[in-house]
């Protein structure tokens, strides 16, 4: 079984089995890193796709900008694949700005959750890069919150939306933005991130128990957890938040 076939057993996609088969006969031939800059330079997806999941590494800037620029604003099996080969390369090799720090930040917030899942898996397996994300992923977070004030009651127990509807989808996508971003915080070094007690102080109030959960993991993983939210988070009404703080 090559790459391709371990890739298509798990890739959520809704294409037929005629591009389906297209792409298998594709991933049959053999791509230098020559003939994988040139596809990706190019317009054919499905080829696009059998050449990102063959990369065995990233040498320089150009290389690194080129694999992540497919990590977003491209189709959700691209994308995929993208996520799917970051954490095969080595991290230590790719050569990362603010755009590109921005784009794996964008990466988190992805409507796939197995792109999401995948970026974090390479995230965690990076020091230094986990080191790099905490300003543009507290950044994020904070802009996240901001967005969410609009359909929240900051002055009530648990932040209540506003919006008539539970289906409001704006609020909806913002919730799994956050939830996310949380996620991406819990596995980054906590006690280096300034102002964190702050973020936590909100979250901690919010409806959607999912976003205290993940409050409650991260507060689990400070040196110097605040005696205020320590004790609100280990009161809360549900058992999956308060067993993030039972150790």
């Amino acid at each position: 079984m090559n790459k391709y076939n371990n890739f298509s057993n798990i890739v959520q996609t809704d294409e037929d089995l005629d591009v389906e088969f297209q792409a298998y006969q594709t991933s049959l031939e053999d791509f230098g890193k020559e003939d994988i800059v040139r596809i990706l330079s190019e317009n054919d997806d499905e080829k696009k796709i059998v050449a990102i999941i063959n990369l065995k590494s990233i040498d320089n800037k150009f290389e690194t900008d080129l694999i992540l620029s497919h990590l977003t604003g491209q189709n959700g099996r691209i994308r995929e694949a993208v996520s799917y080969i970051l954490s095969e390369l080595n991290p230590s090799k790719f050569c990362l700005d603010e755009k590109s720090k921005e784009i794996i930040v964008k990466g988190i917030l992805d409507i796939n959750p197995n792109v999401v899942r995948n970026v974090l898996t390479f995230i965690d397996e990076n020091q230094i890069l986990k080191n790099e994300l905490i300003e543009p992923v507290i950044k994020k977070t904070n802009e996240v919150l901001a967005d969410l004030s609009r359909f929240i009651r900051e002055d009530s127990p648990f932040f209540e939306n506003t919006s008539k509807s539970n289906k409001n989808h704006a609020k909806n996508k913002l919730t799994f933005n956050l939830y996310w971003l949380l996620e991406t915080i819990s596995i980054l070094d906590v006690n280096k991130i300034e102002n964190l007690e702050e973020i936590l102080t909100k979250t901690s109030n919010f409806l959607d128990y999912t976003i205290r959960e993940k409050t409650a993991k991260i507060l689990s993983k400070m040196e110097n957890k605040p005696p205020k939210l320590l004790r609100k988070l280990k009161n809360d009404e549900n058992i999956y938040v308060k067993n993030q703080l039972l150790c």
